[in-house]
């Protein structure tokens, strides 16, 4: 492990395009000591050239998301390269156009967009705790209102599957994950916060369906999509400031705090969903 000097020191998922890309550019260009993640060692090594080419730096890690044990075995790199968190960003996730089945028998979706970044924070609280300024920032979207609720009788969506509706099921789990973080961590002095980044031009809808990718290109097409750097904004200037994020547990869009749907500011089901996720990934005594 190495100290974490004076450096403001930031953890960002899915770093090796799109918003986690820019993200991690963005906070790197500030002074911070960025910590990168990606799970593909190809995209790793060029996303390092872009950095190199800038005369930025980062460290990266290499893991998938998509399995439980990876998302530990990175967080415990994490902590061995630094001792103290004070940003992180829960950036990775995507769409899929059919249902796949991880290697621990979840929903791909609902896996690697809500229960990655459940695994991971609570994995780093010990770093985060060191820090005086503490911020958990996850990406979410306004597909999350697309639902009245969780799908709470079949969360892995193994009786009747529609790609949007469990892309829409993770996002609204971001938001809940993010106000129990708040809630439970209070007294830790950790933030926490959910975003939606808007429509942006990116890698994100290439293992969509027909429909979502067409979507996008015409909206890429006309002007509509932001640019992956637009779409980093709001993520950049909550981690530039943590008092803009407070009061905690709060949704946020181009760099304002907004109403989440009924569903996302449930107490009950924030309370609900940390309990399924704590048993689903093997943390029963998760804080």
């Amino acid at each position: 492990m190495t100290g974490s000097g004076d450096k403001p020191v930031a953890v960002v998922t899915g770093a090796t395009s799109g918003i986690g890309l820019e993200t991690a550019r963005a906070l790197a260009r500030e002074g911070m000591r960025v910590i990168a993640l990606g799970r593909d060692e190809a995209r790793i090594t060029s996303a390092a050239k872009e950095f190199e080419a800038e005369g930025l730096t980062a460290q990266w890690v290499n893991a998938d998301l998509s399995s439980i044990a990876q998302t530990h075995a990175a967080a415990a790199r994490i902590a061995e390269i630094v001792d103290r968190i004070d940003i992180l960003v829960n950036n990775a996730g995507g769409l899929l156009d059919t249902r796949h089945v991880t290697a621990d028998g979840l929903e791909t979706m609902f896996q690697v967009n809500h229960l990655a970044p459940y695994i991971l924070t609570l994995d780093l609280l010990p770093q985060l705790k060191r820090s005086s300024v503490p911020h958990v920032i996850t990406v979410s979207s306004i597909g999350h209102s697309m639902i009245d609720d969780l799908h709470w009788d079949d969360l892995q969506m193994e009786i009747s599957f529609l790609p949007i509706t469990a892309y829409a099921q993770s996002k609204l789990a971001n938001i809940l994950f993010t106000r129990e973080l708040a809630a439970r961590h209070a007294a830790d002095g950790i933030v926490a916060s959910a975003v939606h980044p808007g429509l942006v031009a990116s890698r994100f809808p290439e293992s969509a369906g027909v429909e979502t990718r067409t979507y996008y290109a015409a909206a890429e097409k006309s002007g509509e999509a932001l640019t992956s750097a637009q779409g980093a904004d709001t993520i950049v200037w909550l981690a530039m400031d943590r008092d803009r994020a407070l009061p905690s547990g709060g949704y946020f869009h181009e760099c304002k705090r907004v109403e989440p749907s009924p569903a996302a500011q449930s107490e009950e089901g924030a309370k609900r969903l940390w309990d399924i996720s704590a048993r689903l990934s093997s943390l029963e005594t998760a804080g």
